[in-house]
């Protein structure tokens, strides 16, 4: 899990970036609109209704939401119950904590693909999206690391 993790900071934000951003200042991560308008802190965790962190949060504090946060988009990605190799797991672990289980499973062409091993189509049809179309450079590089393509 930890080369996924290190990739999920990467597309969420390292901490030099963040500071950058002015997000990350006096040791500690502060909540910050994401790129919908929703309040966000850390390594890309979503606040949930209620959640309020007003006093920020610690670099380990941070790293224990994404901690979270990754193995419920593990859980979720169990769930649609399709065998995967790793590097696809990976892939849907990423896409899960970025669009969450109803945003993953409105991607039946790509899931249906994956189902029967068509790799090359499952790119296809994650690239015709309005998720490769917000974030192309991310997606692109989530399927330049792929070995099953």
């Amino acid at each position: 899990m930890s080369n996924l993790k290190d990739r999920l900071k990467e597309y969420e934000g390292t901490i030099a970036y963040q500071k950058k951003l002015k997000y990350f200042h006096d040791n500690k991560f502060w909540t910050y609109k994401d790129s919908l308008g929703f309040e966000t802190i850390g390594y890309g965790h979503l606040l949930h209704v209620g959640e309020k962190l007003p006093d920020g949060i610690t670099i380990e504090q941070a790293e224990e939401l994404l901690d979270q946060d990754i193995l419920i988009a593990v859980h979720n990605v169990e769930t649609l119950n399709i065998w995967l190799p790793d590097d696809w797991k990976d892939f849907l672990v990423i896409m899960m904590f970025q669009l969450g289980l109803g945003g993953v499973q409105k991607f039946k062409k790509m899931l249906a693909a994956l189902k029967t091993k068509d790799y090359p189509e499952a790119i296809r049809q994650a690239k015709d999206s309005l998720w490769y179309k917000q974030t192309p450079n991310r997606v692109d590089t989530m399927i330049a690391v792929l070995t099953h393509k």
